[in-house]
């Protein structure tokens, strides 16, 4: 099973055993952090997408250290001005191992999409039926006033 997480800001696709780095997480070396921004999941018969996020989905991860990455050099210069800056930053970062992807339950995801579907074709059905009055509304109130305007042109003719 495969689970596109959100955390940090950025995604990742994960699966149980992957080890990651990630942004820093609250925790020390050896807790479990639970994620619960799961964005979609994927088996090898089902995938599932959220809006925005999967209801009672989570993936499981243990901490397996607390590290600092690369060290990066911003430097900025303005071109005959003698003005140069250098900086660095080294971004903390935790690394994590997947453990398990949880998906709530199943059923429920299955029987929420059925619903939203068949409440979806009923939507269809009514905004079809709905334009299909307003189109006969319109036509009518076309040859009302068609009529009405004949009747007056009509209506004219005969006082002279």
């Amino acid at each position: 099973m495969i689970a596109v997480i959100k955390t940090g800001g950025k995604q990742y696709a994960v699966k149980a055993g992957q080890i990651l780095k990630v942004e820093k997480l609250q925790g020390k070396k050896g807790d479990t952090v639970s994620l619960t921004d799961v964005l979609s999941l994927s088996d090898t018969a089902n995938n599932t997408v959220g809006n925005p996020f999967i209801k009672d989905a989570s993936v499981e991860a243990k901490i397996l250290d607390q590290i600092r990455d690369k060290k990066i050099i911003v430097f900025k210069k303005r071109r005959r001005q003698n003005y140069r800056l250098t900086q660095g930053h080294r971004q903390y970062l935790t690394v994590l191992k997947i453990e398990s992807i949880n998906h709530g339950e199943k059923k429920s995801i299955v029987k929420q999409a059925a619903k939203n579907t068949k409440i979806d074709k009923e939507d269809k059905i009514v905004k079809k039926s709905e334009k299909k009055i307003i189109k006969k509304e319109a036509v009518a109130k076309k040859t009302t006033s068609k009529v009405t305007k004949k009747q007056s042109t009509v209506k004219k003719k005969e006082k002279k």
